[in-house]
């Protein structure tokens, strides 16, 4: 076992000298014992060079779990005495092997930072690697967590998340590069002003290379345009506009079915059947199937047909919805933004109305986000494994572990 140590950390073979070729049992762990007999070239202290050996000095590395059980490296280091001064030196074990003053060794922190990465808790981390959870939080807390303002990204994507107990804010705030996908920068605090503050620290030259700012809809980051990035464009993600879209319909269909009774059959085909109404109707299939809730034979294609004229507000709503979609997805600015204007008050609701006038005053970002290639994806992504880490960790105490987690997530 150590013979593969020795090679994989390229330690020199004759400076070590193992008592055993495995790690022998010794209570609930095993033990490996070798001795370093490395020699100085000259006397630290009178710089001669005539030692004799003076005892040996114990030291004990933690290498990563074996057969389910931690394992540790016993290392003898030969102490040498000088012939000249007197004094007593020992060998600096190799920095390959374990840093100084600490009892990990560098096999056990690449382990360690493989596991950090990963969404899992650190307890449950340590327990897998058979260390305490203690190795994890010093890991965390050599990482450095000051940032640096020297560089931004042409397209700057942001968005926000939960945030810690410990944060000022209810929501933390994050920003990647829209190109690369690269993590730019985590803060625990998504209000205007601290982020103002934060992003002023760049200096100008910096600021001025953003050319695209990618979010949601969101106006405090519409100010954040005019104080800190002059020659940025504003960039709605495409996602949350077609969410917009959905929701005002979804919103109307709820209206609409609650004027039923609960035991009508509308009732029951709009609340089971809702999300074929979501879909795009070209795409709905002929293929035939029998249904529970209507008793009868029927495909995707009749089945909307059918729930969208239970009520003449639902058919009309649909219809704008259907037209609307499907001009966003042909990425028809000017046509998308004629359905809206066209609207029929006299007969759709005015929240529905409302909700959908509401993305034409976004009208310069959502047409901006149909003509170039980026949006949100990977900031809603990495929100979704932040998500999932702070899940399986039932949550963080401190914001900065949290943020070194992401960090090393990403």
């Amino acid at each position: 076992m150590f013979d593969s140590i020795m090679k994989e950390l390229f330690l020199q073979a004759q400076d070590w000298e193992s008592e055993t070729l495995m790690p022998l049992k010794k209570g609930k762990r095993y033990e490996l014992k070798v001795t370093y007999k490395a020699t100085f070239k000259a006397c630290p202290h009178c710089h001669k060079s005539k030692f004799h050996k003076h005892g040996t000095m114990p030291r004990k590395v933690q290498l990563t779990e074996y057969l389910g059980s931690p394992c540790f490296l016993i290392i003898a280091i030969q102490r040498y005495k000088c012939c000249f001064c007197g004094k007593v030196s020992t060998p600096e074990l190799p920095e390959s092997l374990v840093a100084k003053g600490t009892k990990d060794s560098v096999l056990l922190k690449k382990e360690i930072i493989l596991k950090l990465k990963s969404k899992q808790s650190i307890s449950e981390a340590a327990r897998d690697l058979k260390v305490s959870p203690y190795s994890f939080y010093r890991l965390l807390n050599q990482m450095p967590t000051k940032d640096h303002f020297s560089f931004l990204p042409e397209v700057l994507c942001i968005d926000e998340f939960k945030a810690t107990g410990d944060c000022k804010g209810k929501m933390a705030f994050i920003a990647m590069d829209g190109q690369t996908h690269k993590l730019i920068s985590l803060l625990d605090d998504r209000r205007l002003e601290h982020l103002v503050t934060y992003f002023l620290k760049f200096p100008r030259q910096v600021r001025l290379k953003v050319k695209m700012l990618v979010m949601d809809m969101n106006a405090n980051y519409g100010a954040l345009i005019k104080r800190c990035f002059p020659n940025a464009q504003l960039v709605t993600d495409r996602f949350h506009v077609v969410q917009q879209l959905t929701r005002a319909f979804n919103q109307l269909r709820v209206q609409e079915m609650k004027q039923f009774d609960t035991d009508s059959p509308q009732y029951r085909h709009l609340k089971y059947y809702w999300n074929y109404l979501l879909k795009n109707f070209d795409d709905c299939s002929e293929n035939r199937f029998y249904s529970r809730s209507l008793r009868q034979w029927t495909s995707s294609h009749d089945l909307v047909l059918q729930l969208k004229a239970y009520t003449p507000v639902l058919d009309e709503a649909w219809e704008v919805l259907q037209a609307a979609l499907t001009a966003f997805r042909k990425h028809d600015d000017q046509k998308f933004f004629e359905i809206i204007d066209e609207l029929k008050e006299e007969l759709l609701p005015e929240t529905f109305v409302k909700k959908l006038q509401f993305l034409a005053s976004k009208k310069a970002s959502i047409c901006l986000a149909l003509h170039t290639p980026y949006s949100n994806g990977c900031v809603e992504g990495m929100n979704n494994k932040i998500k999932a880490l702070k899940r399986v960790a039932f949550g963080f105490r401190r914001f900065s572990n949290f943020k070194k987690r992401i960090i090393l997530m990403n």
